[in-house]
Formats: structure tokens, sequence, C-alpha cells
């Protein structure tokens, strides 16, 4: 299994390498037909290398069963796609960064920057060269090479201007600086890292505690689940037929997983498999009755077709699986019966079993994928407020709150993670007597807190920097720092508006009842205050309509101040160049929050008109009143 996970990261490892050198050339090429060609090419690389981080992925939690201590070690020790996950991050970026230039060649490309493009993707491909010879690798044994002139940054020598489609290419620089060197990292003094330093033990035993707490707890249940599944299928099944009883119970045993699945589906999937490959077996046996001897070869044009069923999105593992099963118990065996006779019988004692199987796990989870997808969306938006709200924090620049911002990350990689997975669920779900599940509203959602989940990732480094560079080199930032807080407080306030909507919805179940509520809680607190009821409504959307255009220009408008500063050295002078390189990158992280936030609430409102279809639904004001109680 190790070897297996090895190998999959080293084909990763060039995939990436293929992604970067194809993005690089888009934003050197010198017609938009060639650019959008080389990033359509790119698309399909990083689609190719999301699967791939999935089988790593799979991979690595059949090594935890195999070695259960690797759950208690260092993550990036314990994963090995942790540091991949990370190589990814930037590559993703840069491609952000193309998607929104509306031009090429880019304004800023010239000759200069083209070769100094060049000497860094050197530079670059040595380092996932390195990746792809060692997994996993550390950026410190990455060839050094300082011969080439690595000194020079590509942005320094660029004119700033108020022109915001520099802010897309600004980023895409940093994205290749982050890729190269990793996030910039500046501390006031050396005290805050010897306090992170001393806690760090603590926290670690903390966090190792909870991973076995949680550790167990899944295999008590994942336990108590199996010995219920199989005693009900062989005491059901040796009631129905005491002679082949134990089939009820063989064909269970081989459906279990750890984690949540889409039962249903895999029990639909056993049940057509196992019935596809009794009939292939009594077919095989009546066609060849007088080769009894030969059969099994039988089988080998069978495994074929299945493995083409096992990876089918139809039938999946547990189809192919029992298709194979099923021939191989009719073909190879000899003086049992009657080949139907015996595929009748495994064929009920399967059902039976496949009953049980089902019924226990409605029992143990017995709330449908799409109701909890819902919930987990609710609890992902709430995650993303968190994020929001300590970044808000940070920039008061009052205690150093990095710390804290991981732990929120974390989390909120965890919701999304869980959000993933239940989508997945309930597109397999059969939809019965309830509303159908909307798979492209969630779909589109998931893209979108996924992309908000990256760009907080850079938001909150590029902010730490831009604080402590600013101190170093005098600049005050008080003015556009005012202006990053106004926008995650909007943000704040638009992801716990969209939350507690999603809230209302699951508690009451009807989009009147929630409207009369909302009527009475606003009324009675606007005759308290003897305020209009709607008051609120136009000063929300008269922020909703501020173009995001001027937080763009403000950002490149101090961009240019902060340029203009004569410095005294070079080191200063190289650190004003990184500044002016992360305000413009955050001016772009910023802005595409922003969207992505707006994008996340209109995917909500059609959601909440799908669930309410004869129902005039006024999303703007619905948050407002929200917002308001």
């Amino acid at each position: 299994m190790d070897v297996q996970v090895r190998k999959i990261c080293r084909f990763y490892a060039e995939n990436a390498s293929n992604r970067f050198n194809l993005l690089v050339e888009a934003f050197c090429a010198k017609g938009d037909m060639a650019a959008h060609n080389l990033i359509t090419d790119a698309r399909l690389l990083s689609k190719a290398g999301a699967k791939l981080i999935g089988s790593i992925k799979d991979k690595h939690e059949g090594m935890l069963w195999e070695k259960p201590w690797l759950r208690f070690l260092k993550p990036k020790r314990s994963d090995p796609g942790e540091k991949l996950q990370e190589m990814d991050m930037p590559i993703q970026g840069m491609e952000w960064a193309l998607t929104t230039c509306t031009s090429f060649p880019v304004r800023m490309m010239d000759e200069e920057l083209v070769d100094v493009l060049q000497i860094e993707k050197k530079q670059i491909a040595l380092k996932l060269e390195q990746a792809m010879r060692s997994v996993p690798f550390d950026a410190a044994t990455t060839p050094d090479m300082k011969g080439e002139n690595t000194d020079r940054s590509p942005w320094t020598q660029k004119a700033i201007s108020t022109n915001r489609e520099d802010l897309s290419s600004f980023f895409f620089l940093y994205c290749m600086e982050l890729l190269q060197d990793g996030p910039a990292c500046i501390l006031k003094n050396g005290e805050e890292a010897k306090i992170q330093e001393s806690s760090q033990p603590k926290k670690q035993g903390k966090s190792r505690m909870k991973q076995m707490q949680s550790f167990h707890r899944e295999n008590f249940v994942f336990a108590i689940k199996c010995s219920l599944s199989l005693g009900l299928a062989v005491l059901f099944g040796l009631i129905y037929n005491k002679e082949n009883g134990y089939w009820s119970g063989l064909t269970i045993a081989i459906s279990f997983v750890t984690e949540r699945q889409a039962t249903f589906m895999v029990a639909n999937a056993r049940a057509q498999g196992t019935a596809m490959g009794s009939v292939y077996g009594i077919l095989c046996c009546f066609i060849f009755k007088k080769l009894t001897d030969l059969r099994f070869l039988l089988l080998l044009p069978w495994i074929i077709f299945t493995s083409f069923l096992r990876h089918s999105r139809m039938y999946g593992q547990a189809g192919g699986i029992a298709a194979v099963i099923a021939a191989s118990l009719i073909l190879g065996r000899k003086n049992y019966g009657t080949p139907s006779e015996f595929a009748i019988a495994r064929t009920a004692e399967a059902t039976i079993g496949l009953l049980c199987f089902v019924a226990v796990e409605i029992l143990f989870h017995p709330s449908r994928s799409a109701t909890l997808a819902k919930t987990e969306l609710s609890r992902t938006l709430r995650a993303v407020q968190d994020c929001f709200k300590v970044i808000s924090l940070h920039t008061d620049r009052k205690e150093n709150l990095m710390e804290l911002m991981r732990e929120k990350q974390k989390k909120l990689k965890y919701h999304v993670r869980e959000l993933q997975n239940f989508i997945a669920e309930a597109e397999l779900e059969p939809n019965f007597w309830f509303l159908p599940f909307h798979c492209g509203c969630y779909n589109k959602l998931l893209i979108s807190i996924c992309k908000m989940t990256d760009l907080l990732h850079f938001t909150i480094h590029l902010i730490g920097f831009l604080s402590a560079a600013s101190q170093m080199l005098g600049v005050t930032w008080e003015e556009i720092q005012e202006q990053i807080k106004n926008i995650l407080e909007h943000l704040v306030d638009k992801t716990g508006s969209l939350s507690k909507c999603l809230d209302k919805v699951l508690l009451v179940k009807s989009l009147e009842e929630i409207e009369k509520q909302l009527q009475m809680e606003s009324v009675s607190q606007d005759l308290e205050l003897g305020k209009s009821p709607n008051a609120d409504v136009s000063t929300r959307l008269g922020y909703e309509e501020t173009s995001i255009s001027e937080i763009e220009k403000s950002f490149l408008q101090y961009t240019i101040r902060v340029a203009d500063k004569t410095e005294r050295n070079e080191v200063e002078e190289m650190l004003k160049s990184q500044m002016v390189l992360c305000l413009s990158s955050l001016g772009y992280c910023l802005n595409d929050l922003k969207r992505e936030a707006t994008e996340t609430e209109k995917e909500i409102a059609e959601l909440l008109k799908w669930e309410n279809p004869t129902r005039h639904v006024n999303f703007p004001e619905l948050l407002s009143k929200l917002h308001a109680t």
C-alpha cells in the first residue's frame, strides 16, 4: 500500500509540473486564443490532479488500517498528500488569476519579465522534480540556483498603475513566489515564536487525545453495526433456508466500510451485480454442459468485463465485485446440485442479507443525505464566518492570531470535506416522496466555498506579512486597514445571514411561517425603537451595489504611494517591493472573496426558490430581516 501511495504521489507531482508549465506559457502568451487553449489544457490536468489526490486519500485510509499508529503522528508526516496539497494551492491560484485576465498578452508583459519568468520556471521545475523523485519531499532539499540572478523579482521593475487588470497579474506572480519560497512571514520579535513553540506540545497532546477518542468511538460504532447486520442476516437466512443460510451473511460481509456511504445505491448495485453474475454462470453452464472441467476458463472474459463495471458510475466497486463472486461461485464448483437452483437460492439469501444491511444502516443513520447536506452547508458557512471574524481581528494587530486562524481553517476544511461527502451521497440517493435533490445548485455552492477556503489561506498570510512589513518600513496603512476591516465585517454579516436563513428553513420547514415570525419580531422591535420595519433593507442593498472596482482602485492607489516611497538600503527596497506585490495580491483576494460570497448568496436564493416553488421569494429583504433579528 505504501508503494502505491508513493507511486500516485509521483504521478501527481508530474501532473503539477505540467500544469505549472502550461500556466506560465499562458501568462506569457501573445494572443487570447493561445492563452485560452493553454488554460483549458491546465484545467483538464487540474481535474486529473484532483482525482489523484482523491486516490492518495483513499490509499492512505487503507494504510491507517494496516498501520494504526500512523494516526497519531504529526499530520505532515502521516499524510503523504499534505505537501502535495500545499503545492497545489499556489498553482490553483495561478489558474484563478489567468481566468480573470481580460486580454492577452497581459499589460505588464515585456521581454525582461519573460526572461525572469523563465529563470523562476526552471527553479520551480527543479523543486517539482524533487517531489517526483522523493515523496514526501522537503523544500529545504530543493536545489539552490543563486547563480542565475534569482535576486531579481519579476515585479520590482514594473510600473504600478490604477488599472485593475494588474491585480490578476500581480496575484499570479505572488503565487509563483509562494510556490518557490513558501509564504513570507515576518514577526515583530522572537518572543511570539517562542510562545507558540512552547504551547505546541500541549496542543498536540490534546489533539492526539481527541484523535484517539474519536478513533475508538468510530471503531466501536462500526463493530456494533457489523455485528448487528451480520447477526440479523444469518438469523433470517437460516430461518429461510438452513442449508444456504450463511450466504446472506457472506453477501454483506464484503459490503462494510468505515465511513458513511450511499446505502441504497450500494445495496442496489450489489443486488444487480449478484443477479448478473448468476445469470452469466447459469448460461455458461447450460451452453458448455459437457465441458465441466474447463468452465473456469469462462471466468476470464467475465473478470475483464466486471473490471469496467467496477470503475463505472452506475455499479462501482460493490456491483463489480458482486458480479465476479456470483459467476465464480457457479462456474467454479461441482457436484453441488443444479446451477439454476443454487443461483436462485443464493440470490434469495443475498436479498435477505442486503435488506438487513439497509435496515441497520437506516437505524444508525436515519437522516437523509439531502438533509445532512443542507445542515452541513449551514455549518460550513458559519465556519467561513468564523474565519472572516478572525482575520478582521488580525487587521488590528492587537495580538497574534495565526494559531487561532490555523485552527479555524482546519475546522473549515473538515466541514468542506463533510459537505462534499454528503452532496456525493445525496446525488446517488433515491428521492422517494421527497423533493428532488438540487445537485447543480449544491455543486456550485461547494465550488464557491472551496474557493473561499483557499482564498482565506492566502489572505491571512498576506495581512500578517503586510502588518509586520508596514511597521518595519514605517508606512502607515490605517486607511487601507480600515477598508479591509469593513469588507471583512460585511462578509461576516453576509455569511451569518445566509447560515441563519438555512437554519430557519431547517427548523421551521416553511417559508410562510418564517416570514410570519420575522414580521412579528421586526414589528415588535421597530415599535420599541421607533423605526420603520424595512429601514435596513435599502442600506444593505446600497452596500451590495457598491462596485468591486472601487476595492481594486483603492488598493492600487495605496500601492502607488508605497511604491513611491524612497528606501535607504537594498533590504528595505526588497521589502518594499514585496509589500507592493502583497498589497496587490490582497486586493485581488478580497475582491474574489466578495465575488464568491455574492455567488453563494445567489445560489442559496435559488435553493430557497427551488424548495418553495409556489411563493415569490424576496431574498435580499429576507436576509435583511434575518440580520436585523
